[in-house]
């Protein structure tokens, strides 16, 4: 029963929608399957975790299509509204990922029930392969998080001209006026990656960068 439940998991067919018959057919019986406590609960538990690492391909579809436009370059309501949707789908993409391992965690505890060694070898390989699946799209979600605390820390370096003079007054270097209009950044410059030229810390990109970042980004999560 097992291998029946891995088969029709791995290829994914779909069943063919019936099509109307103006004399139906007598049902046939093709095949009867005798169904156990631990297939049922395979079934269960597999599903689930199936079902969050679906869930969580689709988020991440949504984060790369995000990424590639250019709402981090717009304006600031449009810059803070899109760092936002990127936050909470990763968000929703750690719920998932923690739900799919419950699951497997389940499944681990299953195979241990079993002393069939088929039953108990495919049972394992099952949760071994969903939480690898799991865990991948895990640290893709990592690396958006980290995505968004760079873009937040830019945000947040922006200060006032005050606050700036002070700045200046510390330790002299040069302005930068780029982002808040009459704000005022001083910016000790080095060379660095990846924008190339001056970067030394997060703010220190044009906003136009960010968008470049974005779009590197969601090729990156793209491929992985």
């Amino acid at each position: 029963m097992i291998d029946v439940l891995l088969a029709a998991l791995i290829s994914g067919s779909p069943v063919p929608a019936p099509t109307a018959s103006a004399t139906p057919e007598p049902l046939r019986t093709i095949v009867t399957v005798h169904s156990s406590p631990l297939c049922t609960a395979f079934a269960s538990h597999v599903n689930g975790a199936i079902g969050s690492a679906v869930r969580n391909d689709a988020s991440l579809g949504s984060v790369v299509r995000a990424l590639r436009t250019d709402a981090l370059g717009e304006n600031a309501l449009t810059r803070s509204h899109e760092e936002q949707r990127l936050s909470d789908l990763a968000d929703h993409i750690y719920r998932e990922f923690r739900s799919g391992m419950r699951e497997v965690d389940e499944l681990r505890k299953l195979a241990a029930t079993t002393t069939d060694p088929a039953e108990r070898a495919a049972v394992k390989a099952s949760a071994d392969a969903l939480a690898g699946a799991l865990y991948r799209q895990h640290r893709i979600q990592r690396d958006l998080d980290g995505l968004v605390a760079f873009l937040d820390t830019a945000d947040i370096r922006t200060v006032g001209e005050s606050e700036s003079q002070m700045a200046v007054a510390a330790a002299p270097g040069p302005l930068d006026t780029r982002r808040q209009g009459s704000s005022l950044i001083w910016i000790p410059r080095v060379s660095a990656e990846p924008f190339g030229d001056t970067l030394a810390f997060p703010g220190d990109e044009s906003m136009q960068d960010d968008v470049r970042l974005g779009s590197l980004a969601s090729q990156d999560f793209e491929r992985r």
